[in-house]
C-alpha cells in the first residue's frame, strides 16, 4: 500500500473514532421513570415524618409542636410537588435521539469531506506520491494525484470564478510536469485576478508564475509569451523577485550581461543576508563578472575597478586538519568566507566555495558584497574569516569548522585563511 492509501485509511479511522464517542448517548435508551424525582420527595417526606414521631413519642416534642411540624413539613412537599419541571421529552424521546444521532452521522462526514475540497492541497499529495518507492507505487500515486488534480479540474468547469482554484491547479500540474496545461491553468488565473481587481502584486506574481511555466514547457525559451509575461510582472511590480530571476536569465540568454547583473542584484538585495538563495545569486554574478572579463563588455561598477574594493588570498586546511579532497564526509560541505566590518550588524560580503576545492585561491569583489551601497573600500578595517559547514548550510550551526578571523585593510591579497 502507498503513502496514500495510508493517509485515507487513516482519515477515515479517525471519523469512525469521532463517530464512536459521539453517537453512543445518543443511542442508549432512557429507562428512568418520569416520576422519579417526585417519588424521592415523598420518601425523603416519609423519613422526616417518621423522625418526627419518634421525637413526639420519646417525649422530646409537645403536642402543639409536633403538630405544627407535621404542618409545615406538609406545605414543604406539597410546594415542592408544585413547582414547574423543566421539560425532559428530549431526554424520553427516541426517535428524536436517533434522528440526532442519523443527522450526526451524515453531516460529520460531509462536513469533513468538503473542508478537503475548499482547503485540500492537490500539490501536497502529488509530492507525496511522486515520492513512493518502486515503479508500480509509482504509477499507482501518479494515477491517484492525477485523479484529484482532474476533480479539482471538473470543479473549475462549474467555478470558473475560483481563482485560488485556479492557482492551485496551476501549481499541480506544474508538480506533475504538466506545464503546458499549468500555463494555461495561470492565464485563467490572470484572468479572474484583472476582473475581481485584484491587487497588483498578486496579479504580478501570477504573471512570473506564468513565465515560468511557459518556460518550462518551451525548454526554457525565456522569449515570446513567456518574455511578455515577465515584462508584464515587472511593471505592475519591479521587485518581483521571480520575474527578476527571469528577467536576468533572459538578459545573460541574449549576451546583456549588464542587465542582467541590474536584475540580479536587484533581487539579490531583497534576500535574507547569508542565506542559500543569496549565495546562490551571488555566483551567478560572479559567472556573470567571469564572462565579462573574456569579452568586450563588462557588468561591474566603478567601485570594482578600484583594487582598494577587492580582498584575495589563499584558503587551506591547516597541516593538523588535513582532509583529502575526494573525502565522501566533503561530498556536500561548502565553505563561506565572510567579511565583517565594526559597526555592521550582518556581513559585509559573503564567498561560497566547494571544500573539495581546497586548497583554492579565492577573490571577494563587489559582485559578493550583500549591499550593493557600500564598497569593501568603504571601512578602514575589514575582519575575515572561513568556516566549513560538511552539510552545506549558509547559517551557522554547531559542530562548523572555522579558521582564524584576521584583520585587514581594503585592497590586501596574498592573504592566507586555514581552516582549523
Amino acid at each position: 500500500m502507498t503513502s496514500m492509501h495510508w493517509l485515507w485509511l487513516g482519515a477515515i479511522a479517525l471519523m469512525l473514532l469521532s463517530l464512536a464517542v459521539l453517537l453512543p448517548p445518543l443511542l442508549v435508551e432512557n429507562l428512568s421513570p418520569v416520576g422519579e424525582a417526585d417519588e424521592a420527595l415523598r420518601r425523603l417526606y416519609q423519613t422526616q415524618l417518621v423522625e418526627l414521631e419518634q421525637e413526639w413519642l420519646g417525649g422530646r416534642l409537645n403536642d402543639a409542636d409536633y403538630a405544627q411540624a407535621v404542618e409545615e413539613l406538609q406545605r414543604r412537599l406539597l410546594g415542592e410537588l408544585d413547582k414547574p419541571r423543566p421539560s425532559v421529552a428530549w431526554h424520553h424521546s427516541l426517535w428524536l435521539r436517533r434522528g440526532s444521532a442519523l443527522l450526526l452521522a451524515v453531516f460529520l462526514p460531509i462536513a469533513a469531506f468538503s473542508l478537503y475540497l475548499q482547503v485540500g492541497d492537490p500539490k501536497a499529495a502529488a509530492q507525496l506520491a511522486q515520492e513512493q518507492p518502486g515503479a508500480h507505487g509509482e504509477a499507482g500515486g501518479d494515477a491517484q494525484v492525477q485523479a484529484m488534480v482532474d476533480g479539482l479540474a471538473r470543479r473549475l468547469e462549474e467555478q470558473p470564478q475560483n481563482l485560488p482554484g485556479w492557482v492551485m491547479l496551476a501549481r499541480s500540474y506544474e508538480t506533475l510536469e504538466r506545464y503546458d496545461v499549468a500555463a494555461q491553468a495561470y492565464r485563467q488565473a490572470l484572468h479572474e485576478a484583472q476582473r475581481s481587481l485584484i491587487d497588483e502584486e498578486f496579479q504580478a506574481r501570477l504573471w512570473a508564475d506564468l513565465a515560468d511555466a511557459l518556460a518550462s514547457a518551451h525548454g526554457g525559451d525565456l522569449d515570446g509569451e513567456a518574455g511578455e509575461a515577465i515584462s508584464r510582472a515587472l511593471k505592475l511590480q519591479p521587485s518581483q523577485p521571480k520575474a527578476l530571476a527571469l528577467a536576468g536569465s533572459a538578459a545573460v540568454r541574449h549576451g546583456k550581461l549588464e542587465e542582467a547583473q541590474k536584475h540580479w542584484q536587484a533581487l539579490l538585495n531583497q534576500l535574507e543576508p547569508g542565506s542559500d538563495m543569496a549565495l546562490r545569486v551571488q555566483d551567478d554574478l560572479l559567472k556573470l563578472e567571469t564572462q565579462a572579463s573574456t569579452g568586450s563588455q563588462t557588468i561591474t561598477t566603478k567601485a570594482a575597478g578600484d583594487s582598494r574594493s577587492r580582498l584575495s588570498g589563499e584558503l587551506r586546511w591547516a597541516a593538523s586538519q588535513a582532509m583529502p579532497s575526494g573525502s565522501a564526509s566533503l561530498a556536500k560541505a561548502q565553505v563561506f568566507v565572510v567579511v565583517r566590518a565594526d559597526g555592521q550588524s550582518r556581513p559585509v560580503a559573503v564567498l561560497r566555495l566547494p571544500a573539495v576545492s581546497l586548497p583554492v585561491h579565492f577573490t571577494l569583489g563587489p559582485e559578493n558584497l550583500l549591499d550593493s551601497a557600500v564598497s569593501l573600500s568603504t571601512f578602514p578595517v575589514l575582519r575575515l574569516q572561513a568556516r566549513l559547514s560538511l552539510e552545506g548550510q549558509a547559517m551557522p550551526r554547531t559542530g562548523d569548522v572555522y579558521s582564524q578571523a584576521i584583520v585587514v585593510t581594503p585592497g590586501s591579497s596574498n592573504l592566507l585563511l586555514e581552516l582549523n
